[in-house]
């Protein structure tokens, strides 16, 4: 196996060199450090990245320097694969941040949140789109077998109605701290939405989701945006009325570590309306930060946010992420809390100093890693 995976990087070196001429070709490589636990690794990695015309692929060849390398620590990794045409695209990497409708049922699902501070293969999956004049379909598929569709039509000027559906087949399962494993359900769902453009650069929703044997939820709200030169700025609120059963955006980014109890959740007997609020600004290269705050009845506030910044030869980055429904989900890490971000330094313009942290609960190995990643990637 190692022979052929060796031979099939030399084909796909040679065959760079070849498409270069007709494409666009970067590569990178990186020399770096890694902590996460009890195991440290020096490592080189060489990061190609190839696009002709609507195709493009990017690899991570990891080369570790020791023999304690962290769990999940993938040698040869396919960050991305693509083809978009911008009619019609399928793509294979990293899932971050998803949102299909207005986010009753699927909200900010990822799949970096689990597993090791740089990135392997089981944290990618494939998503696909197509556009037609009044109609567009996407679809997504995991390893952690999850499977969605959603379409969209256009009905008229005034009306954008959705539909979504997504399925997880075998239900996530956590690794507990006492080496237990914690095993949710299988659990599918649909929802409906439809938006309306308000004066002003505003729009009106609201949309329907069903949990299949797990209550339903609506939500009504408004959102809002503007572009203006490199500014960009998104604002959305809305008020959701839930049943007993029913959790919201249950298909989130906490799922794959760390999904809501739902027998627990259930037990209660309590409706959750709630209230949710989101903030999105965008200053070309140099600044980015978003916000999502959620309250519901029974629980207590839930809160999201990240930031990043880009000045001269420095940028920065920082997140966490506090689990909504306390009272199901403590704020310990072990519970799903996360921290992480980077800082970096340009040295010149093709060496670049990053310096990364995370800090979560792994569901695999059962317990909170902390992780630091120092690298120095060249460039060229």
């Amino acid at each position: 196996m190692r022979y052929f995976v060796i031979f099939g990087l030399l084909v796909l070196s040679l065959s760079t060199i070849c498409l270069a001429e007709n494409g666009a070709l970067s590569n990178g490589i990186s020399l770096g450090y890694i902590k996460a636990g009890t195991a440290e690794v020096a490592a080189i990695s060489w990061r190609p990245d190839l696009k002709v015309g609507p195709w493009a692929v990017g690899l991570d060849v990891n080369v570790p320097m020791g023999d304690k390398k962290p769990e999940g620590y993938d040698s040869v990794v396919f960050r991305y694969a693509e083809y978009n045409d911008g009619q019609k695209g399928l793509r294979y990497g990293i899932l971050e941040n998803i949102t299909w409708g207005k986010g009753l049922l699927m909200k900010n699902y990822s799949t970096s949140i689990a597993g090791p501070i740089t990135q392997n293969n089981q944290q990618t999956a494939f998503k696909g789109f197509f556009n037609a004049d009044r109609m567009g379909i996407q679809f997504m598929s995991t390893w952690s077998h999850i499977y969605a569709v959603r379409l969209t039509e256009r009905v008229n000027p005034m009306l954008i109605l959705g539909q979504s559906y997504v399925t997880d087949t075998d239900g996530p399962s956590i690794k507990q701290t006492d080496g237990s494993t914690l095993h949710s359900p299988s659990v599918s769902g649909m929802a409906l939405d439809a938006a309306v453009p308000l004066p002003l650069n505003f729009e009106g929703y609201a949309e329907a989701a069903q949990l299949f044997g797990h209550g339903t939820g609506l939500t009504f709200g408004i959102n809002w945006g503007m572009e203006a030169l490199v500014f960009a700025a998104a604002f959305d609120a809305g008020y959701r009325s839930l049943d007993n059963k029913f959790v919201p955006g249950y298909f989130n980014a906490d799922y794959e570590t760390n999904p809501v109890n739902l027998s627990s959740y259930e037990a209660t007997g309590q409706n959750k309306n709630g209230y949710i609020a989101e903030l999105n600004l965008l200053a070309g290269k140099y600044f980015k930060a978003n916000a999502l705050y959620e309250a519901y009845n029974g629980s207590n506030a839930a809160l999201t946010a990240a930031a990043e910044g880009e000045m001269d030869k420095l940028y920065a980055q920082i997140y966490f992420k506090q689990p909504n429904f306390q009272d199901f989900r403590s704020l310990t890490y072990e519970q799903g809390a996360l921290t992480g971000g980077a800082i970096g330094f340009k040295v010149n313009p093709n060496t670049l100093v990053v310096a990364n942290y995370k800090k979560a609960y792994d569901p695999v190995l059962g317990r909170v890693v902390e992780s630091q990643y120092y690298e120095a990637k060249l460039l060229f």
